[in-house]
């Protein structure tokens, strides 16, 4: 088992920080390549996505995995079924169940900004070879895994203790 020592998490080489930064520097850098022509931010272009994949279900869910408050993820969910690009599903088995669907006209736009979101990768990493972004992905898949296994046992510790 690996472990960090107290040095390797120094301001400039501490993971979180890191992971942090470039969330940030990309998502300022990827957005700059949204302009109004495109009709959506990245952050709602982000939120599109992660709908059409499954990632999320629900306002909730999409409020956690954007970082962002319930009261901004409906505002956004408001603009986007407006716009057509993303409905509101109440289930006939229980009205209180609302999941979002994308509509074809979201799933399109998602198609069609993905023509920038990765060209700003890949200029990302032009230093990389194939193998070295192989297992980058590789390993944020286990970190991300990893922490949420981790998380989800801490917030079962916590539910026992409460």
């Amino acid at each position: 088992m690996a472990v960090l020592k107290i040095e390797d998490c120094a301001t400039n080489r501490a993971p979180g920080r890191m992971i942090r930064r470039i969330d940030k520097i990309m998502a300022s850098y990827v957005g700059s390549k949204f302009d109004e022509a495109h009709g959506v931010s990245f952050l709602q272009w982000v939120a599109l996505k992660v709908v059409r994949d499954g990632a999320v279900g629900n306002a909730g869910e999409l409020a956690r995995e954007l970082g962002i408050t319930t009261g901004a993820t409906t505002r956004m969910i408001d603009a986007l079924e407006v716009r057509g690009l993303l409905t509101r599903d109440r289930g006939t088995d229980d009205r209180r169940v609302v999941r979002l669907a994308i509509t074809p006209e979201g799933r399109d736009i998602v198609e069609k900004l993905h023509e920038l979101v990765v060209p700003a990768w890949n200029e990302v990493l032009t230093d990389f070879t194939q193998e070295e972004v192989d297992t980058l992905v590789e390993l944020l898949l286990k970190l991300v895994t990893a922490a949420e296994r981790v998380s989800g046992s801490l917030a079962q510790v916590r539910e026992a203790v409460e």
